[in-house]
């Protein structure tokens, strides 16, 4: 990932990205100003990312607009999909699957270079109507957010290039835990887990499912392992092995809800084993 960031207003909130698909077009982003012309500070992004938090790329006179957005944040706790990095020049498409339990979804698009930012129905209709708000007066940032989604799988397409965030939240019955690890041969858990060596990693899920996979993914959706699940002592918590390397990582949960809709959850922070 290349960061070429320097000195933006960035915004840290405290919160809690199946198959990402993206097409490239090889079209010359000409967008100039701030924030598309300026050099910002990585740490914003490196500590959104550890976090789990929110890095908004905006302008300081926008900071004033921007209750808006981290109360929508703060409301949707539950996080479906996240990936970040730097945006090649072009088209870009990120499937989204919402399920039945889903109560509102918040779709988050930054973009330094931020060209257009949309979200589609199920149906391909785009995401309008009464049940929509849309704060998309920012320069570099996009929020949609959709009460009482229908069911099925979301797309959002963005053009754009430069450090961006895509991120969809939800406020659900469906929700996991931050995953917790204990390095082989021992059984106490911490939120860190120790590269290069067996962990027993542990999360909790809440609400009616079945058929559970889950994975570890890269802050750019890249699938880096398979977590097989076993249940844990206590209800609701399960349990499964891996052998992290030094990447950084998120663990996901896929699966079905009482329904038999695909659903899918990840923890919000960037998790990097400790050497």
């Amino acid at each position: 990932m290349k960061s070429t960031w320097l000195g933006a207003a960035a915004i840290l909130a405290a919160a809690t990205l199946v198959g990402a698909q993206q097409q490239q077009q090889q079209t010359p982003n000409t967008r100039a100003g701030f924030p598309c012309g300026a050099r910002l500070d990585p740490s914003y992004f490196r500590v959104a990312e550890g976090s789990g938090g929110h890095l908004l790329l905006l302008a300081p006179e926008e900071i004033g607009d921007s209750t808006a957005l981290l109360t929508a944040y703060g409301d949707h706790p539950q996080t479906i999909f996240r990936l970040a990095g730097s945006m090649t020049p072009g088209l870009h498409e990120f499937n989204v699957p919402i399920d039945s339990t889903v109560e509102s979804a918040l779709f988050s698009i930054s973009v330094q270079c931020l060209q257009t930012a949309d979200v589609v129905r199920p149906s391909g209709a785009p995401a309008i109507g009464d049940d929509v708000t849309d704060l998309s007066n920012f320069r570099a940032q996009h929020m949609v957010i959709v009460r009482r989604p229908e069911p099925g799988m979301w797309n959002i397409r963005v053009a754009g290039s430069g450090i961006s965030g895509v991120v969809v939240q939800a406020r659900t019955a469906i929700g996991i835990s931050q995953p917790e690890f204990a390095p082989a041969p021992a059984t106490t858990f911490g939120t860190i887990p120790s590269a290069g060596v067996q962990n027993t990693v542990r999360v909790r899920l809440s609400g009616r499912t079945s058929g559970l996979h889950a994975s570890l993914v890269s802050d750019q959706f890249m699938s880096l392992a398979e977590l097989p699940l076993s249940p844990g002592e206590n209800e609701g918590t399960y349990l499964s092995q891996v052998t992290p390397g030094a990447e950084a990582f998120r663990l996901v949960v896929t699966g079905n809800d009482e329904t038999g809709a695909v659903f899918q959850r990840m923890s919000a922070p960037l998790i990097t084993p400790m050497r």
